[in-house]
């Protein structure tokens, strides 16, 4: 099916795993998850009500992400696709073979986060518009909010971490 995007879900998920074990990080998952889940339920329970104008603020905030994420996709794609040229030393050339295959995973890692992270905007800009036209002020809405925002922030920061690790490498290989 053409909308199936369980694969990105799934990917996403298993790139939260602990590196030393290579087992799921329950704190990752707590965090990214739980957490959100939790703020938007306190936000819920103590009755958030927000302004019909924050719908508008959030939909042009989502809007505006999923093209910056969409932009970001394709400068990683052109690192992927970057040739490199094997020193004549053999212990050199392993080494960026190994260096080679560390990129890769991460740039597949990014790709997950971040074709997720597209996802989850897409959907945020489902229902925030569904929320601005019944005009849901106080309730479920401003609380699913909440949680959206922040399961958004913090996955957003878990890119931005990982992409700077992978353009500080780019970097520092040119000079």
């Amino acid at each position: 099916m053409k909308i199936n995007v369980a694969s990105i879900i799934v990917d996403h998920w298993r790139t939260l795993y602990d590196a030393r074990s290579g087992r799921t990080s329950w704190s990752d998952v707590f965090i990214f998850y739980i957490l959100p889940i939790a703020l938007a339920v306190a936000a819920y329970s103590r009755g958030l009500s927000v302004t019909g104008d924050s719908y508008n603020v959030s939909i042009t905030f989502f809007g505006i992400f999923v093209a910056l994420l969409l932009n970001i996709q394709v400068a990683m794609f052109s690192i992927f696709q970057r040739k490199w040229t094997p020193p004549p030393d053999v212990r050199k050339a392993k080494a960026l073979v190994d260096e080679n295959n560390t990129r890769r995973k991460l740039l597949g890692e990014l790709n997950s986060n971040i074709s997720y992270l597209m996802l989850i905007s897409c959907i945020g800009l489902t229902f925030l518009l569904g929320f601005h036209i019944f005009q849901k002020t106080a309730g479920f809405a401003p609380a699913f909010t909440l949680g959206l925002y922040t399961h958004f922030i913090l996955t957003f920061v878990m890119i931005v971490k990982r992409a700077h690790a992978l353009f500080q490498k780019e970097y520092a290989e040119d000079l």
